[in-house]
């Protein structure tokens, strides 16, 4: 429910914006968007490692909840004036669109580390929640901000903001409230960790680089406007993510501190689910989206079906690249492969989106994308077999046994009786 629930607010944002915004103020919000992902995902490549740490319990909780607050303190220090700088020298948005940009990626940044805590000693309740307010409090924010203020991209970043930081807030305020912040060691801790998760962190960069290089291509190839139009299929097709990180919500822990004996099989599981209800999810939400875009987010948006279907094969990619990410660099402590893989990527992605876009357009942007990951996941899935003594197939293709689960789950469910009680 939790993961739903994510994923509803993250859809309602994507509607909210496409019809308060034109499609080019709409592609300078998808452009600003993504380079605050970026950033957001370089500083969280810390949060395995940190993760690992409380795992392997190098270090107690308070002091890594204290490390969390000073990476996001140091993180602000940065972007910040970056912002600002980048404000003198372009012209696409406002100061403080780029500075709430800034502070968007510094927030949630606080948040994911806080998150990973909690995912580390297997709490999936706070995880669960944490993943909802990052979605839901913007969300809540924008909606009242755009029925009060006039709908421009710095009401709409300044939103974000603000409701990135109702959520930052109360996790620093239950964990200093609960005694469980030490600042003491935690200046030394977060270098520790910001050194350690190095190639993470650029892995991390390029990674998320490489999975919105198509919007940035677009946009310079053709348009911000168009930028504007693609944003929406990628934004539906990274949704779908939400079906396969649920999974790993639950299984995270289990994956992580099992037996040598039985990591291959929990790791396997976890990865033939993961690819089946993605593609589940993205098979059957094609026909709504060809049916429903022009209603829902505009007459410009009618033919985004068409990119939406080929990335949704990118998702199912993208989802078994997650799961051995995780389990490379928490459980084994292998940095290097996701780094040399991450970078290969984004140097695939970006030529072959360029080719894509000016050959193909929108569709063409699209399939750059889920070459690339369909690479990748066969990479990472021929070292981790190998690591495991697995055969791929074994490891990411999902078996007919894999399968006759969801059909006994359907038929339990047509079957169930309606109303009333069998008599005693």
């Amino acid at each position: 429910m939790a993961r739903i629930t994510s994923g509803a607010a993250v859809l309602g944002l994507a509607v909210l914006s496409t019809n308060v915004l034109d499609t080019h103020d709409r592609g300078i919000y998808a452009i600003l968007s993504t380079w605050a992902g970026i950033a957001n995902s370089i500083i969280t490549g810390g949060t395995p490692v940190l993760a690992a740490d409380l795992i392997h319990r190098r270090h107690e909780e308070p002091v890594l909840h204290g490390a969390s607050f000073a990476i996001a303190v140091q993180s602000a220090l940065v972007l910040v004036p970056v912002a600002v700088a980048v404000a003198f020298l372009t012209s696409g948005a406002t100061l403080a669109a780029l500075v709430c940009t800034a502070a968007v990626a510094v927030l949630v940044t606080y948040s994911s580390y806080e998150m990973s805590i909690a995912q580390a000693r297997g709490d999936v309740r706070r995880v669960s929640l944490t993943d909802i307010g990052i979605s839901l409090f913007p969300l809540i924010v924008t909606a009242a901000s755009v029925a009060i203020f006039d709908p421009t991209v710095t009401t709409l970043m300044t939103s974000w903001a603000l409701g990135a930081a109702i959520m930052a807030t109360l996790q620093f305020t239950n964990a200093l409230a609960a005694g469980k912040l030490v600042l003491r060691h935690a200046w030394r801790v977060a270098a520790t960790i910001t050194r350690r998760s190095l190639a993470v962190a650029l892995a991390n960069g390029t990674a998320l680089l490489c999975s919105r290089i198509d919007v940035l291509v677009v946009a310079a190839v053709l348009s911000a406007s168009a930028a504007g139009i693609y944003s929406i299929p990628v934004a539906l097709a990274s949704s779908l993510l939400l079906l396969s990180r649920s999974l790993l919500t639950a299984t995270y822990h289990s994956i992580m501190t099992a037996p040598a004996n039985e990591v291959g099989g929990r790791l396997s599981a976890a990865l033939h689910h993961s690819v089946i209800v993605v593609m589940a999810g993205g098979c059957l939400s094609v026909p709504v989206v060809a049916v429903a875009a022009g209603f829902v987010f505009g007459d410009a948006y009618s033919n985004i079906w068409q990119p939406y279907a080929i990335l949704v094969p990118a998702s199912a990619c993208i989802c078994v690249a997650e799961v051995l990410r995780h389990f490379l660099i928490t459980r084994l402590e292998r940095q290097r492969e996701i780094l040399f893989t991450s970078i290969a990527m984004v140097i695939i992605n970006g030529v072959l989106a360029v080719v894509g876009a000016a050959a193909f357009g929108l569709p063409g942007a699209a399939a750059s994308t889920t070459i690339t990951y369909a690479a990748a996941a066969v990479g990472l899935v021929a070292f981790t077999g190998r690591t495991l003594s697995m055969p791929m197939v074994e490891l990411a293709v999902p078996r007919r046994a894999d399968l006759a689960t969801y059909w006994r789950m359907l038929g339990l469910l047509l079957h169930r009786p309606r109303g009333g009680t069998a008599d005693a």
